[in-house]
């Protein structure tokens, strides 16, 4: 069939296709259930200050999931070329999201940063942020392969798949259905519209926040783990001007402590700094290099949970609306397992926490018991005797204690005359 017959044939869902690319369809795992069971844990352990016990099995869920789409990411690197591997576009929605609210749990959850699994969270965060680098490498750097012209059969149903094949009923075919990717079978490759990926509406999306996630990315990646930072570093840079012999103690200690004590205090001082000395090079350079990335660093810190809400909703946009095809559908246990798992987690936390509460309980009413077994009807007040002990002196309550005589020295001098008349 020529190429100049297939604009005569329609396909029913839309315009007439004259140009194809080859994808493979969203995996199940990262699905429309599990991309909002994650976002959910999120949020969860950003907002969940004092449960603890329940936030830490939320990060877990949220840790593991971000962790696999990172390692997952890293390794479809060469997977945008020839045939698009759309797990490329539903991992980033799903990292990007977790590296704005890294910046969100290690700097506003108290309860999570001085934890122990702080040292676990910075480690994932810097997962995250290098596989957000090849992401960004594979969506952006890397460019998409040319379309191919659409094959029709004699009846004028377009070829989606390679299992078509097998009916013999088309003269024509993709290369593209010849190519083999890591983790994927020829099998599943699926043509798809060229509109579809070249959505000049949806690209907007997914590049209006790169700048802001690659921030993120980058500050993961720096160990970045005192509260509001870089704050601290603020606090480091004009602490060593300050302490050296030409400025006052008293003075030093007080701006650091004004510092450290105040939200985003270091950013005052900083510019306190600035405003104060005078102009030298160390100042021309602080100036042009180091305060714009601090002032960057600042609006991330700030706006970290707003960008976090701005970056899902653009990414589901493009998902949900784009048209990209995915191989599970809602109702597949690939979908809602993942949520009936977690539900099942907390359930049993909540089990675990309440029979720990039961059996304090019990040891407080235990407690109560051996002290209602003293008989106060058994106990001479007055006297402060048992009376069931009265024979052998037995006291009870507050006892005042009889005086000790000490020996002196005319005691000494008395027994010595004793001793003589003897």
């Amino acid at each position: 069939m020529s190429v100049d017959n297939v604009t005569i044939f329609h396909n029913p869902s839309g315009p007439p296709v004259t140009h194809i690319d080859c994808v493979y369809q969203i995996s199940g795992t990262y699905g429309v259930l599990p991309r909002i069971l994650y976002y959910v844990t999120l949020v969860f352990a950003i907002f969940g200050r004092r449960t603890e016990w329940l936030i830490i099995g939320a990060l877990v869920s949220a840790l593991t999931y971000a962790g696999t789409a990172a390692i997952h990411i890293m390794a479809l690197v060469t997977s945008k070329s020839d045939v698009f591997d759309l797990d490329i576009v539903a991992a980033w929605a799903v990292l990007s999201t977790g590296a704005l609210a890294y910046i969100g749990i290690i700097h506003w959850s108290s309860s999570v940063r001085d934890s122990r699994a702080r040292v676990v969270l910075v480690c994932w965060g810097i997962l995250v942020g290098i596989s957000l680098v090849f992401g960004r490498a594979e969506l952006f750097d890397t460019p998409p392969s040319p379309p191919e012209p659409a094959c029709y059969s004699s009846r004028g149903l377009l070829l989606e798949y390679r299992g078509q094949l097998i009916d013999h009923e088309f003269n024509c075919t993709y290369k593209c259905f010849d190519i083999s990717k890591p983790m994927r079978r020829k099998s599943e490759i699926m043509a798809i519209p060229h509109r579809v990926l070249d959505n000049p509406k949806y690209r907007t999306f997914t590049v209006a926040l790169v700048g802001p996630i690659q921030f993120a990315a980058y500050a993961a990646m720096s160990l970045d783990a005192q509260a509001h930072t870089p704050s601290y570093g603020c606090v480091r840079l004009v602490m060593s001007y300050l302490i050296h012999p030409g400025h006052r103690e008293e003075f030093t200690k007080t701006v650091y402590k004004a510092s450290m004590e105040r939200w985003y205090g270091g950013y005052l001082a900083l510019f306190g700094y600035v405003k104060r000395s005078r102009w030298t090079y160390k100042k021309w350079l602080l100036c042009w290099l180091l305060i714009p990335w601090l002032v960057m660093g600042l609006l991330v810190d700030i706006l970290c949970l707003p960008l976090m809400v701005i970056n899902i909703v653009f990414n589901e946009m493009t998902l949900l609306e784009g048209g990209y095809p995915t191989n599970e559908a809602n109702i597949a246990i690939g979908q809602w397992g993942p949520i009936v798992n977690s539900l099942l987690v907390v359930i049993a936390a909540c089990i675990n926490r309440g029979l720990d509460i039961w059996d304090r309980r019990k040891k407080v009413k235990k407690l109560d018991s051996v002290v209602d077994e003293i008989v106060i009807g058994d106990t001479d007040i007055e006297s402060g005797m048992l009376k069931s002990d009265g024979d052998s002196g037995q006291e009870v309550g507050v006892v005042k204690p009889k005086l000790a005589h000490v020996q002196t020295l005319q005691d000494m001098e008395e027994l010595e005359r004793r001793s003589k008349r003897m």
